[in-house]
């Protein structure tokens, strides 16, 4: 009944059709407009950044522990990292910037301040001048001799660690007691060499990228390739193609940004998509900029053949080549030469190319290198500097728009930065290092006692390079009112500075009994000349000027 209801019910007239899909329209239009604000009153009592509206349906809303991403995309990183270290100009200038405020032309410098112990109740301890020269000069003895087992010295140990955290994001080095001529030697170590791809048990303890760890998660060993990590000593437990190396001997460092995290991330990773982008596309605007210089038009035929005497001229040329050759060409051959001869064009300056079609002449147009992409390009290094804590007038060597302000905004930023990357590198290198080589320094300096070691080991301090003020006047009459009021000391002024300050004593003392004491007069501001020399002793400024001291 229902069915022939159906085939004899009145067929719908177009004016019923048209006002039944209007009322459809309204009717999911009302019920869409109150979910929506159903939606909002809801997403306003919670967080706004939990809400995955239509257009943040792409970001993610599940999130991956560290230590899983970094097992399978740590090697990529390392690759990539290195690609930029190598072949990018913006990567490069930022190694260098790195090298040159985190290192200087000086390096980290040990500055021992081992003290006297006092002789009686009454008396002031004193600095132990002797002993404190002493451990210097072993220190620097041994960092000018081999350090490393393939005979670097310091500087260059300094440099390859910090250029290995820029591209590998850790620093792996092994210590070598008894190796060398000041009897302690490390070997520095590719942290690619630590397997990432290493998970497993061993011995009651778990494997997790190379690292076995107790439950408490602290490196118990560590598991390097065999086939990669040099000569290893006999003593040393082999595990199929991986060598197990005790912690005591390994020294691995890397900033550490989330709990558990096991591995390092390379430093020029963060950002290095804009850095590939740029590369990229400034490599496609050059090549386009060329061609449009070279190339001026195309020659065509309505045939489709080149131009009279075109195609001859290359079969005649070819032919010349194969009787010196002493070779005959068939017809089949020569009658391929031909054909390819009229579709041969180049690229070269001033060139009219010829390819099939049309015999009048045709402009050939491009937009480069008229194009402005300085917006573009500026964006992209904004984006890597952000990453890398540096501004972008040095990340991008742009000084058109840098005035006074603007360069004291960003410059002391990025110096706070060096400063903290200065404070790692010394706690992941130079102290460890120093730890390791002092009992051997001291057995070999005649005046220091066995019995002080931990003595002089506390007493090791680091003195990293310093900037100049970037309005030297202005600062130098900050440092003698912060003086008169006992804000600072000379000696804290001396260290900002980078200077050793028992040096700088040792030789005002010295000129003043040479030149005798000559009390300097107030800086005045437009002794511009006077105050840049005020902070130095007198030798040093005969020495500035080329002179003997």
């Amino acid at each position: 009944m229902k069915f022939l209801d159906r085939i004899f019910a009145p067929r719908e007239t177009p004016a019923q059709r048209a006002e039944w899909l209007d009322g459809a329209v309204r009717n999911a239009t009302a019920r869409v407009h109150q979910t929506m604000i159903a939606s909002l009153r809801e997403a306003s009592r919670n967080f706004e950044t939990a809400e995955t509206t239509p257009y943040t349906e792409s970001w993610s809303t599940t999130e991956v522990h560290i230590n899983d991403a970094l097992s399978r995309q740590l090697p990529t990183l390392w690759t990539r990292a290195a690609g930029l270290a190598r072949n990018n100009e913006w990567a490069k200038s930022y190694l260098v910037a790195l090298e040159d405020n985190v290192l200087g032309p000086s390096g980290i410098r040990l500055q021992m301040q081992l003290t006297l112990p006092s002789r009686a109740k009454d008396s002031n301890s004193t600095k132990d001048m002797e002993a404190n020269a002493l451990l210097e000069a072993g220190w620097g003895k041994f960092c000018e001799g081999e350090v490393d087992v393939s005979g670097l010295t310091w500087d260059e140990v300094e440099v390859l660690a910090l250029n290995t955290l820029a591209r590998r994001g850790e620093l792996l080095f092994r210590l070598l007691p008894g190796s060398g001529p000041m009897g302690f030697q490390i070997q520095m170590l590719d942290p690619t060499l630590l397997d990432v791809t290493l998970n497993r048990t061993w011995g009651g303890r778990r494997i997790r990228m190379g690292k076995e760890i107790d439950d408490a998660g602290k490196p118990v060993a560590f598991w390097l390739q065999m086939a990669k990590s040099g000569d290893i000593p006999s003593q040393y437990i082999t595990v199929g193609r991986h060598v197990r190396v005790p912690a005591s001997e390994i020294r691995h460092s890397y900033i550490v940004e989330e709990v558990g995290q096991m591995r390092g991330i390379p430093w020029l990773t963060v950002g290095a998509r804009r850095l590939w982008l740029l590369h990229d596309f400034e490599e496609a605007a050059a090549v386009a900029s060329s061609n449009a210089a070279k190339r001026q038009g195309f020659f065509y035929t309505p045939s489709g053949e080149a131009p009279p005497g075109f195609a001859d001229t290359v079969v005649s040329e070819v032919l010349e080549a194969a009787k010196v050759a002493g070779k005959v060409l068939t017809p089949d051959e020569i009658q391929a030469i031909q054909a390819s001869a009229e579709k041969f064009n180049t690229i070269v300056p001033g060139q009219f190319d010829t390819l099939p079609h049309g015999t009048q002449f045709q402009n050939f147009e491009s937009q480069w290198p008229n194009i402005d992409a300085n917006d573009y390009v500026k964006s992209q290094i904004r984006g890597w500097s952000a990453a890398r804590g540096v501004s972008y007038v040095t990340a991008g060597n742009d000084l058109e728009a840098v005035n006074y302000s603007s360069a004291r905004v960003g410059i002391l930023g990025e110096r706070e930065h060096f400063k903290k990357t200065q404070n790692r590198l010394r706690n992941w290198l130079h102290k460890q290092v120093f730890d390791a080589a002092l009992p051997y320094l001291v057995l070999r300096a005649s005046g220091l006692k066995t019995s002080r070691i931990e003595e002089y080991r506390a007493a090791a301090t680091w003195q990293p390079r310093r900037w100049a003020g970037i309005d030297p006047v202005k600062e130098a009459q900050a440092n003698e009112i912060n003086l008169r009021l006992k804000l600072t000391s000379r000696r804290r002024l001396i260290l900002e500075r980078g200077e050793d300050p028992d040096d700088i004593a040792a030789e005002v003392a010295a000129e003043d009994e040479l030149y005798g004491d000559i009390t300097p007069t107030p800086i005045a501001p437009q002794q511009e000349e006077t105050s840049a020399g005020q902070n130095k002793s007198r030798p040093r400024l005969v020495a500035s000027r080329g002179h003997e001291k």
